[in-house]
């Protein structure tokens, strides 16, 4: 966990270190250290890094104290928690003293971010209370360059997305509303690792990114479908309201330049970790995808954007909004969800279904 000036607050570099004392004064490995606490090596070294937002759950660190409270707990061919039972009152007294000192650290900790954090000012959207890391998954270019392969001399790891022009808008609003957050930035296959999966996540690509939208299973998403023959492929999205469906596309003038695209953005919790959220941008092209970013980003509609959130969804946890997106000189411009034809299907738990220009539909 990181302070505003992105380095790690001192209450979070003493408890870092203090876990990394434990476990080198016994000769343990991360990974040996993870068996017994029943986590993976990889979160062992996030709870020893100062530098990330990841602090060991409480109950983590009472199998902690347990553990480090006796040296016989490393006798034998390898470190075990011995039973209450099997400890004596001097050992008892010992985990009581370990869990308060390293318990205490945790939540000065926790405390100290969440007091830099709250000081500046947040977007309704992009900041995430809940104090867990952000991932941020983004679809792959259809045709990477060269340089996106590690075995090219210029090689760049970021080279091999889609949708590049959202994925810097969103990333620098995330990491300006959690500065002290860990953020990754992943492919969609990396979903498979549980600690990138088990995050705040927010997916960005194209209508054909489908893998990636499980996570969001539960939102009533319009449908994006392919247009056959077209080259290079498109696509188009259909919302469904009662017995009507609607099909949605975007627009080119008479000299084929893009002047309208489609984005969509949805949020709702994470089907998994209780508190995390999953947020979802889309778009026909990758102008609709940034148009979506932009929509709750950009200083020229973000405030009223977020009014309209509020007026219509109010404290929904779970909404979806499909919208067009104004396209100049072949750049998306912000959305503003107030004017007439921008929305075009929205949905929320309180609202229901209904069409954009229809305020009444359920």
């Amino acid at each position: 966990m990181v302070a505003e000036n992105d380095q790690p607050s001192i209450p979070a570099r003493r408890l870092a270190e203090r876990l990394r004392a434990l476990r080198e004064q016994e000769h343990l490995t991360q990974k040996q250290l993870a068996k017994v606490l029943g986590g993976s090596d990889a979160t062992v070294s996030l709870w020893e890094n100062p530098g990330s937002d990841r602090l060991p759950p409480a109950q983590r660190l009472v199998t902690y104290a347990r553990l480090f409270c006796t040296r016989r707990s490393f006798g034998g061919d390898g470190p075990r928690l011995l039973s209450t039972d099997e400890l004596t009152e001097q050992e008892r007294e010992r985990e009581t003293e370990l869990y308060d000192e390293l318990i205490a650290l945790r939540e000065r900790a926790q405390s100290t971010a969440a007091s830099v954090t709250d000081k500046r000012p947040h977007s309704v959207l992009w900041h995430f209370a809940y104090p867990i890391a952000v991932s941020i998954v983004c679809s792959d270019a259809v045709e990477p360059p060269p340089y996106s392969q590690p075995s090219h001399l210029n090689y760049s790891s970021y080279a091999r997305y889609a949708d590049l022009d959202a994925l810097i808008t969103v990333f620098g609003q995330v990491k300006a509303d959690n500065p002290a957050r860990m953020i990754r930035i992943l492919p969609t296959e990396r979903l498979v690792i549980r600690d990138f999966a088990l995050n705040h996540l927010i997916i960005i690509g194209g209508a054909a990114s489908g893998a990636a939208f499980l996570f969001a299973q539960d939102l009533p998403l319009p449908a994006a479908e392919e247009i056959p023959g077209t080259d290079p492929v498109t696509h188009i999205f259909t919302g469904t309201v009662g017995a009507e469906t609607r099909e949605f596309r975007s627009v080119r003038d008479d000299e084929g330049n893009l002047i309208q695209d489609v984005g969509l953005i949805a949020r709702g919790p994470h089907p998994i970790i209780p508190g995390g959220t999953v947020t979802l941008l889309s778009g026909i092209t990758s102008r609709g995808v940034h148009g979506a970013a932009l929509c709750f980003i950009d200083s020229h509609v973000r405030d009223t954007n977020e009014r309209y959130l509020e007026s219509v969804f109010g404290n929904a946890e779970s909404f979806c909004i499909l919208m067009n997106i104004p396209v100049q000189n072949d750049v998306a411009l912000p959305p503003n969800l107030w004017r007439e034809n921008t929305r075009l299907y929205e949905w929320s738990v309180e609202t229901g279904a209904r069409w954009g220009d229809r305020q009444d539909d359920n």
